[in-house]
């Protein structure tokens, strides 16, 4: 009898992982946001539902949350935020976050660019050398630029992370892992991670009617000081503020916090720059600042 039991669990098991393995790799598409020649997607599971948008206005952002289900039950939401800057960029801040107890897999699609000419903004790998003051910071450069249309994107890489509350009371992300190598082919770009129970990941990207540098030697020059200075890159993009690495303390779980910080949110690195090699990158992140400091 026992055998026959332990069987049946088996045969039960079995059956939940292929139906769960096939609502997970089972999947549509659902187009979240379009802007001349360029749209962004959501790819989930099938039997995933993404409600219809509700809308509303911040200052300069246009704000989209859409509810994600399974039959019904929720699991989470998905927000596109559209922040347009007086110079003629706009940054699309996509967050996604899973409020059950069911990890999931999703993938955001940025279509209508030219793959084949993808700029990495890593070239080599990021400095390894721990801050004496923060730690060792495990976040990369964006994933980079490409062309689109007339004008460019700037990718940002997606960040998983949880919220975590330190012992002195203050609210963190501390980061899981950023997913830096994405696919680039047939006209788009695809970012696909997994998002597991009571976590949450954000992704951005900036498009600009014109390249953000003028000559590429510029472009180089900032990437490579990137690389090489961890805390003058600001990489991980919210509507609330760049989230950058805390001071380490006592607390061990400051090994892997971030938060948003008033002194890099200023972004007096990006002023500096604008100074000697003017650019739209620079000159975006600047007015980017501005806004995130009138929040």
């Amino acid at each position: 009898m026992a055998r026959k039991i332990i069987l049946l669990l088996f045969v039960v098991f079995f059956m939940a992982l292929i139906l769960f393995t096939g609502m997970m790799f089972m999947t549509n598409e659902t187009e979240v946001y379009s802007k001349e020649d360029i749209t962004l997607l959501a790819e989930k599971p099938a039997f995933f539902t993404l409600s219809d948008p509700t809308v509303t206005e911040e200052g300069a952002d246009v704000v989209n949350k859409r509810g994600l289900s399974l039959f019904g039950i929720p699991l989470g939401s998905y927000t596109l935020t559209e922040r347009t800057l007086d110079n003629g960029v706009s940054i699309i801040f996509e967050h996604v976050e899973n409020t059950s107890w069911m990890p999931f897999v999703l993938s955001l699609q940025t279509e209508g660019i030219d793959h084949a000419a993808v700029k990495t903004w890593n070239p080599a790998p990021v400095s390894g050398e721990a801050d004496p003051a923060f730690g060792s910071d495990p976040t990369s450069n964006p994933y980079g630029t490409v062309p689109a249309g007339e004008g460019e994107i700037l990718q940002g890489n997606v960040y998983v992370s949880r919220g975590l509350t330190l012992g002195n009371g203050e609210e963190v992300k501390e980061l899981r892992h950023e997913v830096s190598e994405f696919t680039a082919e047939e006209g788009r770009i695809e970012k696909s991670f997994w998002v597991s129970p009571k976590y949450q990941a954000d992704t951005w990207l900036m498009l600009s009617p014109e390249p953000f540098f003028a000559a590429e030697s510029e472009e180089d020059a900032w990437v490579n000081h990137a690389l090489e200075n961890r805390q003058e890159q600001l990489n991980w993009l919210t509507p609330a503020g760049p989230l950058v690495k805390i001071p380490l303390t006592d607390d061990l779980r400051t090994e892997l916090a971030y938060d948003v910080v008033d002194e890099r949110t200023n972004d007096s690195v990006s002023e500096k720059w604008n100074e000697s090699a003017p650019s739209i990158f620079f000159e975006t992140m600047i007015l980017n600042a501005e806004v995130n400091q009138t929040r």
